[in-house]
């Protein structure tokens, strides 16, 4: 019996034997491939680090309109990482002197042809270097990045749009801010960063059938446009969409269009709450005294968001009659902050 127990038990020893061996290999290649996969990750990095102190004095020469001289695509591309640290900064000719070197550069051809590489990080990549490379003719190819599978090329492409103040993007950058494809602040600073120029075409998206758009664009004329933009607002404070009215109220109140105050008013009438109490709140912000009496009723006796904005902006419009006010919690709460404050 123990014979038989023996001539079984030895295959077994000798196959755990050859898997132990197997084991340990696997073990000695994988330690092999992460001590490679390191000196690798080192060596990039410290090549990085030398292109970079390489090119920072050549791309504070270039931002005086001083020519770096002849760099290759792998120099040319660390040129745009280390002006990107000042993209914040360059406006008007700084910019001008990078577009006009990178325009013909192997490094702008690259990134436009990454732009449609298969891998996800390439088109990012691609994407965002476009726009420190301040080429105007890369924002046809950018408008299509904007419509790209991933969120991460989209967003990208929104934020060089931005950079390279892309007027013809303001349509497609405020659809995408409406549906949420890019993220919100993202797209959202790439259409400040265009600033005034995007008014015309804000206004006109005020009345697309979409009525996300029709609010976005609402949000955009109110931190964009100025007091004389007014009255195509007031036109949406009876939207059929409450969010539309809304954001047009807010926007009114961003204006300080004071032409609105009638309108607002009446806006305090609405039959969603929240579009009574943005309605509200740019009252106080107008500073119009004339909407102090109807205020004071709608925080007596209106919704908690409602009375709540309506009492701030009867401490806004008057700290001295609200300071005296009573009759709700709203009021109690304005009249104690109005103390307070002297």
């Amino acid at each position: 019996m123990s014979a038989r127990c023996s001539a079984v038990a030895e295959p077994m020893l000798h196959v755990l034997a050859w898997v132990a061996i197997a084991l340990a290999v696997a073990n000695v290649l994988g330690v092999a491939t992460l001590i490679y996969q390191r000196v690798r990750i080192r060596r990039r990095d410290t090549r990085r680090d030398e292109l970079e102190a390489h090119v920072t004095p050549l791309a504070l020469a270039l931002l005086d309109g001083k020519e770096p001289g002849e760099l290759d695509a792998g120099a040319q591309l660390a040129l745009v990482d280390v002006l990107s640290r000042y993209s914040r900064l360059v406006r008007g000719a700084p910019r001008e002197h990078i577009a006009a070197y990178f325009a013909g550069s192997a490094a702008y051809q690259r990134a436009l042809h990454d732009l449609s590489a298969r891998k996800r990080w390439r088109r990012t990549a691609a994407a965002f270097t476009l726009g420190d490379m301040a080429v105007p003719a890369a924002t046809p190819e950018l408008r299509r990045a904007l419509h790209d599978r991933d969120r991460e090329v989209r967003a990208a492409a929104a934020r060089s749009l931005g950079k390279l103040q892309d007027v013809d993007a303001v349509e497609e950058l405020t659809e995408a801010l409406a549906s949420a494809t890019v993220p919100r602040l993202v797209a959202a600073r790439a259409l400040l960063e265009i600033g005034e120029p995007a008014l015309v075409e804000l206004l006109a998206l005020l009345d697309r059938p979409d009525a996300a758009v029709r609010a976005t664009a609402s949000e955009l004329v109110g931190l964009l446009g100025s007091a004389r933009d007014a009255p195509l607002l007031i036109e949406h404070l009876s939207d059929p969409s409450a969010a539309v009215r809304e954001q047009a109220a807010i926007a009114l109140g961003r204006l300080g269009a004071g032409a609105a105050t009638s309108a607002l008013i009446s806006a305090l009438d609405d039959r969603v709450g929240f579009v009574r109490a943005a309605a509200a709140g740019a009252l106080g912000a107008i500073g119009d005294a004339t909407a102090k009496p109807v205020l004071l009723e709608v925080a007596r006796s209106d919704s908690f968001e409602a009375a709540h904005a309506a009492a701030y902006a009867v401490l806004a419009l008057d700290p001295e009659a609200a300071a005296r006010s009573a009759g709700s919690v709203h009021l109690d709460e304005i009249a104690d902050v109005a103390r307070v404050r002297g």
